[in-house]
């Protein structure tokens, strides 16, 4: 049986601690594949520029994570 923590006091939502996460997405063949999620945007600035002048990857584009408020 699954169990969940129990909801904090003030019962609201809140963003995690990390700022602005970036990924890479890139195609190669007919799938897409993603890097995981971080926020040290140079790393990702590298693979862009690795994989934009590769041979094998196409359509790579850099993605930023945001949060929605209600």
């Amino acid at each position: 049986m699954a169990t969940t923590d129990a909801p904090d006091s003030a019962g609201t939502d809140t963003a995690p601690a990390q700022a602005n996460p970036w990924r890479l997405r890139y195609m190669v063949g007919d799938l897409e594949h993603y890097t995981e999620w971080t926020t040290d945007f140079p790393t990702i600035e590298n693979y862009y520029d690795q994989y934009r002048r590769g041979d094998y990857a196409h359509d790579v584009a850099i993605e930023r994570r945001t949060v929605v408020k209600r």
